[in-house]
């Protein structure tokens, strides 16, 4: 249920030492983009997350340069609580999918997708795992899509920007929706994003039918 890339690079979890490549690439890689479409983060961000806050995982191409990275974070941040909202175990595990870059020479390539099933192989087993993405940048959360999350919620989160919340378990992937069955699904892409916001609320779920059109699921339909 992935996606996976066939380019030859150097896989690594980075260290402080990486920090100024990390920041370097974020930097590159939202130029142009506002906070509708990515989070902007610090660099005590990164540091706090390579300090032990949690595990960035790195690519390096030929020339040992930094092409790509992807946060995991344990524990949610203060600005989204998925565990409280989908009523997760209060003793659950959980963690982030905090974020990703890929530098623009290497786009096109797949390894947002990469970064997502590596950082899933990453984290603890019985982890609840959990990302947000912006509406607006269906790039990023189709491919959380095909890495085996779903989406939940659509929150105003980081400082009021609307974000899907997207989440699954860390060894089991949510199933991609079996058919197109209006009374257990409805369209996903077409609908208002009100609209989307209410059925989500409802306990709907957003899932890929196959691997490209994507399904609201009932909540009748949802395996408990």
């Amino acid at each position: 249920m992935n996606c996976s890339t066939s380019l030859q690079l150097d896989w690594r979890i980075l260290g402080p030492a990486d920090l100024d490549r990390i920041v370097d690439l974020h930097g590159r890689a939202i130029r142009g983009m506002g906070p509708d479409q990515v989070r902007p983060e610090r660099p005590e961000f990164f540091a706090a997350q390579l300090d032990g806050g949690g595990k960035i995982i790195g690519a390096c191409g030929m020339d040992g340069s930094l092409v790509a990275y992807g946060v995991l974070q344990n524990g949610p941040d203060p600005g989204t609580r998925p565990d409280l909202w989908l009523g997760w175990p209060g003793d659950a595990r959980v963690q982030k999918l905090a974020g990703a870059s890929v530098a623009e020479t290497h786009r096109g390539r797949r390894l947002q997708c990469e970064l997502i099933r590596r950082r899933i192989e990453l984290a603890h087993p019985d982890a609840y795992l959990y990302a947000t993405a912006a509406p607006s940048n269906p790039a990023s959360w189709r491919s959380l899509m095909l890495e085996g999350f779903e989406i939940r919620l659509v929150r105003r989160v980081y400082q009021d920007s609307l974000r899907y919340i997207l989440a699954r378990r860390a060894r089991t992937a949510v199933p991609f929706a079996e058919g197109a069955d209006g009374t257990v699904t409805r369209p996903f892409d077409d609908l208002p994003l009100h609209e989307q916001e209410r059925l989500l609320s409802q306990g709907w779920r957003g899932r890929l039918l196959g691997r490209s059109g994507c399904v609201l699921v009932s909540p009748e339909a949802v395996a408990p």
